[in-house]
């Protein structure tokens, strides 16, 4: 009999909890990759929630059965009625039930009734027994996806022949980062707000028409270091790409790779932890599985209880650490990204001999949480992989993004001078680039896109690209039509590489590819020719400088709206404010003791609401005033009544160390100014 019952309780969990995380996982593999799970973790989790959960449901009816046979049987109905109820929350999200008393009425239903039809029905629980052959069918599908993680390739052999073996290759693939952030008004590299970036662009070839090739990294780095277009199923791994940049240089010199995401480069060639992880680590495991625990939560609960969990986007090997209930990990996880740059700098600079070094940087993916000045600001409430409604929500976004993005330059600043210092510049090919782009526009995905939006498409699809080659002193401006594809076979031509390996990409050393059109594909299999050019990056940057000007230094980042001009100037008296009843700040304590220093917190991004005593005008804006000066801008009064909830992101240079004193102001429509004071 408990083979029976075990066969029913594999068929309800199943349904219940298996599909749901086989569903997500299988089919999303970059999550066992960044988790660097060894393949014996992927067989114990692929074994744990296809048996375990039946296999503890037997565990408790058998326990049961000591207290006799009323007791065992009740147990038994109890144990089918919570896996139904489970069951009914799986199947209310997969036909899309919108309501949380629509979850709950679906789920009660077939709590009662299948426990009900189980007692009295023998068909019932002969049915119930046979959908178990469901279980294997959906274990043997899954075993196949997860394929690539269990049956790993180790190595591939190369037949490559350097004969420029005296030079290096620092690669840096930067994530999440369009050309247009980097654009000034007449279409150059803003120097004044971008100095690292410019600085490099003053020393190297850009090329400015530059695409990437796929919208999401498990498919876009691959691509960079293969020179391999997309694999749509497969993951990013050596499996899917046993020809890519490691392997093709793992026997002729010197190769490292820091791979956050992938995991192309073989053990044995980058060691640590760039491939999978061997044997069984508790504490990897139970980092996966409370990302599992949370991923559930958001396949199964209704949605009023969906919102109270993290949300399962931005995150690579870590659903959980996502919005504004993160961890720990999260504090450090950007420094760990900017000091994967400087290690890698520094591991070239230290080298006794040349070698081929490769970073996966996740900068400036979200979440912004950098500033300029290397220090921490609380995490917005906005970020997610949909833009809001609204354009001022989205600018917030993007002024975060553009803080995180200044504290990249700097970190790449600081890379190029760990190599010069090294007397390494000129010998060593130096190549940043970035595995797609990100869009900003209200309403849509961030780099989702099925190419009905260009705009959209433009966004994400064009990146920075700057190559200095060996011996390069001037820089130069390249409109070559150019993709990521492009950059092996680049690196290849400079060492001098031969190889009867083929890729997809062409060299740009010497000349130009004859293109008329470029293919880009998306995550989903959507694929687009573009044919436009350069001119496209600079009308994208035109756009997004009426959100955020592009003009001027970082500090002018929080300069937005119609009170622009007010922000780093003093603000004179100014009578009280009608409009405004009260207000608050969440971060209104953080202002009592800034800490200067980098590393620390600091309350650049604030949030918080106003209470409006009538209805204000289109064009009201409020000022966020510090210590005397104007210091952000809140664009969500215009228009609004009653309690209204804001974002605003701050001029850096106001937040010095010490106790700072905040208040609010307000701009009505015809530019008069008000004071309301400090927060309540």
């Amino acid at each position: 009999m408990a083979r029976k019952h075990f066969l029913t309780y594999l068929s309800l969990s199943t349904v219940s909890i298996a599909q749901p995380i086989f569903d997500l996982y299988g089919k999303n593999l970059t999550v066992f990759s960044a988790g660097k799970l060894s393949r014996w973790e992927v067989l114990l989790f692929l074994f744990f929630f296809l048996f375990g959960p039946g296999l503890a449901a037997v565990a408790v009816d058998r326990f049961s059965a000591m207290f006799g046979p009323r007791v065992n049987e009740a147990t038994r109905l109890v144990l089918v009625g919570g896996l139904s109820f489970l069951s009914g929350l799986a199947v209310a999200r997969w036909v899309g039930v919108g309501s949380d008393a629509g979850y709950v009425l679906l789920a009660l239903t077939l709590a009662f009734l299948v426990p009900w039809a189980f007692d009295k029905r023998k068909g019932v629980r002969e049915w119930s027994r046979w959908l178990a052959v469901l279980s294997l069918g959906l274990g043997a599908t899954t075993f196949v996806q997860l394929r690539p993680l269990i049956f790993p390739l180790s190595d591939t052999e190369a037949n490559a022949t350097v004969s420029n073996n005296d030079l290096s290759v620092f690669l840096l693939v930067m994530d999440e980062f369009p050309l247009y952030a980097l654009l000034g008004p007449d279409g150059n590299i803003n120097a004044e707000r971008w100095p690292g970036f410019a600085a490099l662009a003053a020393q190297s070839t850009w090329y400015r028409d530059a695409l990437a090739v796929s919208n999401f990294t498990h498919q876009a780095v691959p691509a960079v270091l293969a020179s391999s277009r997309p694999v749509r199923d497969g993951g990013p791994f050596l499996y899917s790409y046993p020809h890519n940049i490691f392997t093709l240089y793992a026997g002729e010199t010197r190769v490292a790779g820091t791979e956050p995401v992938t995991t192309l480069c073989p053990k044995r060639v980058c060691g640590g932890e760039s491939e999978f992880g061997t044997g069984i680590s508790a504490t990897r495991l139970r980092r996966f599985l409370k990302d599992v625990s949370i991923v559930y939560g958001q396949r199964v609960l209704p949605p009023s209880l969906r919102d109270r969990l993290p949300r399962v986007d931005q995150g690579w090997g870590g659903f959980a650490a996502v919005r504004d209930k993160f961890k720990q990990q999260l504090h450090d996880q950007v420094f760990s990204q900017r000091d994967a740059i400087l290690d890698g700098a520094q591991a070239l600079a230290s080298s006794a001999e040349p070698m081929v070094n490769v970073v996966h940087a996740l900068l400036p993916h979200a979440p912004w949480r950098l500033t300029p000045d290397a220090r921490i600001a609380p995490l917005s409430p906005e970020i997610g992989t949909q833009n809001p409604e609204d354009e001022d929500g989205t600018r917030d976004t993007y002024q975060a993004f553009l803080h995180q993005l200044a504290a990249t330059d700097a970190a790449v600043a600081r890379a190029m001078d760990i190599i010069k210092a090294a007397g390494k510049w000129d010998s060593t090919m130096f190549v940043l680039t970035a595995d797609h782009g990100i869009s900003f526009l209200p309403t849509l995905p961030q780099r989702n896109t099925d190419f009905t939006d260009l705009e959209q498409s433009e966004d994400i699809y064009r990146i920075p690209m700057f190559m200095k080659f060996p011996g390069q002193t001037g820089g130069r401006v390249n409109d070559c039509p150019v993709t990521n594809l492009d950059i092996l076979p680049t690196v290849n031509a400079v060492l001098g590489t031969s190889s009867d390996w083929k890729f997809d990409g062409l060299s740009v050393r010497d000349a130009c590819p004859s293109r008329d059109v470029r293919e880009v594909v998306a995550a989903t299999g959507e694929r687009r020719a573009v044919s436009t050019g350069f001119a496209a990056a600079r009308q994208r940057a035109e756009y997004y400088a009426m959100l955020v000007p592009n003009i001027g230094p970082v500090s002018r980042i929080a300069a937005v709206g119609q009170s622009a001009g007010l922000v780093g100037l003093p603000v004179p008296a100014a009578p009280q404010s009608s409009l405004v009843g009260s207000w608050t700040l969440k971060q209104r304590d953080a202002f009592g003791g800034i800490d200067g220093r980098p590393g620390t917190t600091v309350p650049a991004t604030i949030t918080g609401t106003v209470t409006l005593s009538r209805p204000a005008f289109e064009g009201t804006e409020g000022i966020i005033v510090v210590d005397g000066f104007a210091a952000g801008v809140l664009g969500e009064l215009s228009g609004q009544e009653g309690e209204v909830r804001f974002t605003a992101v701050l001029d850096i240079s106001r937040l010095g160390a010490g106790a700072h004193t905040v208040e609010l102001y307000v701009r009505d429509e015809n530019g008069v100014v008000t004071r309301v004071g400090p927060p309540a």
